[in-house]
């Protein structure tokens, strides 16, 4: 199976480690002392085969379609185990009885970008879930098969996390949430899991970093996400009941640094009747002069005409891990996202890691942060 979307306040602690009872409650811990290091937690961004171009969704389509090939061929030669046309996120946390098993965000009706007919609609489109570990309807050998071989091929980027106990109980306690509240079913890279909406793999990944507090989100989502605001010409829902459901993600930031919201929860109208095809002109650009205002009161200024969206991205997340790991190779350290990293190479992988043992694990619900992805998740 291959994803058709995969397109989801930190410092190092100063005090010195001292020896506590790790199922204490982080708020039980004295000031300044820290609960001993615990687990891991790893975060496997996997590029496309071929760099997707973003600049229009003709573009991108057209990178998705040379994707598929090029990752076709990388399958055959045994560089990977699966092709992730446009890329993908996996997570691990191994923390004893706390673990969570390799797994990521995917779909499972096989439709990969197929649909010819909705133009951007295809970005909101909500498909069956699964996450890649389950038994039945997830991708758990090859996923397991996939990791060795990029490993192995260079083929990943791993972002590490050393975390203490308590942090680990916060992270398995939003996947068997996450989990239990059926989430999962739920492909779409309109929809933000800590909100249990579901998610994309990308989001996913993102996500169960953001649930911890292990980095501030302000931070890592300009450098990991494509942000674009889609005209309303764009968007169809042929043969559809004529709407996207509201999602978590559909927020912007734009060129001029200005952070449009989507009204929350309400849908996005999309045209039943009409569809739009894919490389028809039209989608030579996210915008222009054919887009007409939403049939939604209130909406002011871009978002009239235009849907703020927001997606993570694999290819960004990978591109990242790699610049810090060259500059923590050069100088032994790298400062990024305000926290410090090191590098390391497991067989042919490169991987950041930054010891996050010290940092206190966000007690924030998961569906209560802030409703702009570009603002810290326990931002006012």
């Amino acid at each position: 199976m291959r994803p058709i979307l995969c397109l989801f306040a930190l410092a190092a602690c100063a005090a010195e480690t001292i020896a506590v009872d790790p199922t204490e409650e982080p708020d039980e811990l004295p000031p300044g002392v820290c609960a001993p290091p615990a687990g891991r937690l790893t975060i496997y961004a996997l590029p496309p085969p071929v760099a997707l171009d973003w600049s229009s969704p003709n573009n991108l389509l057209r990178t998705v379609q040379a994707s598929r090939s090029a990752g076709a061929t990388m399958v055959e030669r045994g560089e990977v185990a699966m092709a992730h046309s446009i890329g993908h996120v996996n997570l691990e946390l191994e923390c004893g009885e706390l673990s969570i098993p390799l797994t990521g965000q995917t779909n499972v009706d096989g439709s990969d970008w197929q649909a010819a007919t909705d133009g951007a609609g295809l970005l909101l489109r909500d498909t069956a879930g699964a996450l890649d570990h389950m038994p039945g309807i997830g991708d758990r050998e090859e996923t397991i098969a996939d990791i060795a071989a990029r490993q192995a091929s260079g083929k990943v980027s791993r972002i590490s996390f050393i975390v203490s106990a308590q942090m680990c109980a916060r992270l398995k306690d939003f996947v068997d949430t996450y989990t239990r509240r059926d989430a999962y079913q739920h492909y779409n890279g309109a929809f933000r899991p800590r909100r249990m909406e579901g998610a994309g793999c990308a989001i996913f990944g993102a996500g169960v970093i953001d649930v911890g507090g292990l980095l501030r989100r302000s931070l890592f989502t300009p450098a990991w996400a494509r942000s674009e605001m889609i005209g309303s010409a764009r968007i169809a829902d042929f043969l559809g009941d004529g709407k996207y459901e509201y999602g978590g993600n559909l927020v912007a930031r734009d060129d001029a640094g200005r952070h449009w919201l989507w009204p929350n929860g309400v849908d996005v109208p999309a045209p039943a009747g009409t569809p739009v095809w894919i490389f028809s002109p039209v989608l030579d650009a996210w915008s222009g002069p054919e887009d007409q205002p939403f049939p939604i009161a209130g909406l002011t200024g871009e978002m009239a005409t235009k849907l703020p969206f927001t997606i993570y991205d694999p290819q960004l997340m990978a591109e990242w891990a790699e610049r810090v790991w060259a500059e923590a190779t050069a100088h032994g350290t790298a400062m990024a996202f305000d926290v410090p990293w090191t590098a390391n190479t497991i067989e042919a992988a490169h991987e950041v890691t930054y010891d996050a043992h010290c940092v206190r694990p966000q007690t924030l619900a998961y569906e209560d942060d802030n409703d702009d992805l570009f603002l810290d998740s326990d931002a006012p």
